[in-house]
């Protein structure tokens, strides 16, 4: 049994399959890709125990056949051939690879000493179908994915709220797209919707059953299932601190806040807790370091009511903010004891003061 096909094209198959994969030691499954041709349609799936990916092909002859390999191999394999084909046969407890060599790769057994076969979901079919866009997701992981909770203190803020908006926050920033992808709520782990961004196809049909949430475009299909406790998100906090008044409002060139913030960032130490000090003058937005052994002045391409005004930010929150914004002209809103905002065009995001060491001192 096998099948051979062009090396370019299982290249690419491979290198969207193998981010499905999470490889978590504990759980050997995540760490293996399923190789499937019937019909003459190839499917490569994946796991990482929550979501399923499978990547497709059609068109593609020889035999029909089955086998599970260890992803990271056979993708290391794959990516590192220069043949203009590649043929894969299926032996007793092996997948022969066919390229500038022959190679053969073992396939694993489970503990009874079988073939190991890949859990495949079941999934209503049936249910109503809805569309998204590719952009939108996009737009969504450039802006939200900046401010997701990194650590499982408050397990819902690792995932993206989408409700009327969406809204990511880890309580020391926020952010909110305003866009409505779902017809109803939705909280999704992170890792789903990074996964969505290797479909290359503009739509995407989406269908909901329960908890289950299936992906689907001509050549990926994506299986995964929602976060819990999506009534306990802080919707409502959330959205009144979006509200919160600004006095007073600057545009600055985003390109050159951000060189900024690069270069003093060599002169922020630990001992600093990654504080920097932002002065608002009636011209000009002055950035300096706690020790100031590093300042830099950028003019505003505009200013609205101003009002003398000295705050400290972490530099790291303030710096992954800016980067998501879009366009080139960040609005930066402040004259808030606690926050600063960002918005630009639907997205609005809110970073959290630190305490100003000089006023305590």
């Amino acid at each position: 049994m096998e099948l051979t096909i062009k090396t370019q094209k299982l290249q690419e198959m491979v290198s969207k399959a193998v981010k499905g994969a999470s490889n978590n030691k504990m759980i050997p499954i995540t760490g293996l890709m399923a190789i499937t041709l019937k019909n003459n349609v190839l499917t490569l799936m994946t796991t990482d125990a929550t979501n399923t990916l499978k990547v497709l092909e059609n068109g593609i002859d020889g035999d029909e056949f089955y086998a599970v390999v260890q992803a990271d191999i056979f993708s290391k394999l794959i990516s590192k051939t220069t043949t203009e084909t590649i043929t894969l046969t299926l032996k007793e407890n092996s997948l022969q690879v066919k390229s500038n060599g022959t190679y053969s790769i073992e396939l694993p057994l489970d503990e009874e000493g079988n073939l190991i076969k890949f859990p495949e979901y079941k999934f209503d079919d049936t249910v109503e179908k809805n569309t998204i866009n590719l952009s939108t997701i996009k737009t969504i992981l450039n802006a939200n994915k900046a401010a997701l909770a990194q650590t499982m203190e408050i397990p819902v803020l690792t995932g993206y709220y989408f409700g009327d908006t969406v809204l990511s926050t880890d309580s020391y920033k926020v952010c909110s797209t305003d866009i409505k992808v779902f017809p109803n709520r939705v909280l999704l782990p992170a890792d789903l919707v990074q996964l969505l961004a290797i479909m290359d196809e503009e739509k995407i049909t989406v269908q909901q059953s329960g908890s289950k949430i299936l992906f689907t475009t001509k050549n990926v299909i994506i299986y995964g299932t929602e976060l819990d406790g999506i009534d306990d998100y802080p919707v409502e906090a959330i959205q009144a601190y979006l509200q919160t008044e600004f006095n007073s409002v600057c545009k600055l060139p985003k390109t050159a806040l951000l060189n900024v913030l690069d270069r003093l960032a060599l002169f922020v130490s630990t001992y600093d807790k990654n504080g920097i000090y932002l002065t608002f003058t009636d011209d000009s937005l002055i950035i300096s370091s706690k020790k100031s052994n590093g300042i830099e002045v950028i003019k505003y391409q505009a200013n609205e009511n101003f009002q003398p005004f000295t705050c400290c930010i972490d530099i790291e929150l303030f710096r992954s903010q800016i980067a998501a914004q879009e366009g080139e002209v960040v609005e930066l809103w402040y004259g808030h004891d606690k926050a600063i905002k960002m918005v630009s065009e639907k997205i609005t995001q809110i970073v959290a003061l630190l305490e100003d060491d000089r006023e305590t001192m």
